[in-house]
């Protein structure tokens, strides 16, 4: 640290402060295509083909709840991972609330039915936990540098008295 001068020092935090940026942007660029590649995931998931209700061995069609149509026909999301109510989770116990606290609204095509069910992950509490983890890394970044240059002017200053010493 005594070899370094201070042009040296605010290059290096310079670099630092660019290259936590550009980090930045990379999780950015890569969250949004992980979202895109997870929701690829789920509707190949939810919208397994189904196309016909199962047959048992008689040759009748098997009937399946209606609640569940999403997972028998095809669907379109109308609402994606709204939260749920208090009054939902607590005194109703919404079987598509109690799993997560999210839910989707989807409208299934062949019955015309619009029902609610469990949304995997909510996309908004990840995006707080990534902006808090970025936030405490520049905080951690701004007492590091605050404490580097503390700690030069100390170095400098017995440099300094040890000076009068040699001569």
């Amino acid at each position: 640290m005594e070899y370094c001068s201070t042009k040296q020092i605010s290059t290096f935090v310079l670099a630092l402060i660019g290259f936590s940026i550009l980090v930045f942007f990379i999780e950015e660029y890569t969250e949004e295509s992980e979202m895109d590649a997870e929701m690829e995931m789920k509707k190949a998931f939810y919208n397994k083909e189904h196309s016909k209700p199962a047959e048992n061995g008689l040759g009748k069609a098997i009937e399946y709840p209606i609640e569940e149509c999403w997972k028998h026909e095809p669907f379109q999301v109308v609402t994606q991972c709204s939260p749920c109510k208090e009054f939902e989770i607590r005194a109703i116990k919404a079987a598509h609330c109690l799993k997560t606290g999210y839910f989707d609204r989807v409208n299934c095509s062949k019955s015309s039915t619009t029902v609610l069910r469990p949304c995997p992950s909510p996309r908004e509490s990840r995006r707080h936990e990534f902006y808090f983890f970025y936030f405490l890394n520049s905080l951690i970044l701004i007492l590091s540098y605050l404490s580097t240059i503390q700690r030069k002017n100390q170095l400098d200053r017995a440099v300094y008295q040890r000076l009068p010493q040699h001569f």
